[in-house]
């Protein structure tokens, strides 16, 4: 099993950021404003999902991150509303 850090980097808002195992999910998010970063034990091998979703001003832009590696980048929607999923 390995620590990571999951953070988020946007000046200001609200996110929630869940990482999903291939077993499902246990209802906890990881990641939840304010907090800007949190660790995360993950299995070399395993499968894992994560989702996200952001409310902030329209056209701020957000990276989240998995130690180094980018999961997710962009500009918060013109509805100020932004959300998404992916794989690790």
């Amino acid at each position: 099993m390995l620590e990571k850090t999951l953070n988020i980097d946007m000046e200001r808002g609200n996110w929630m950021v869940n990482i999903i195992n291939e077993h499902g999910d246990n209802g906890v998010y990881e990641l939840v404003s304010p907090a800007r970063s949190a660790k995360v034990n993950i299995h070399d091998d395993h499968l894992y999902g994560f989702e996200y979703s952001i409310v902030g001003k329209a056209n701020s832009p957000f990276i989240i991150r998995l130690d180094d590696t980018v999961l997710a980048e962009g500009t918060i929607a013109p509805s100020g509303i932004s959300r998404g999923h992916g794989i690790l």
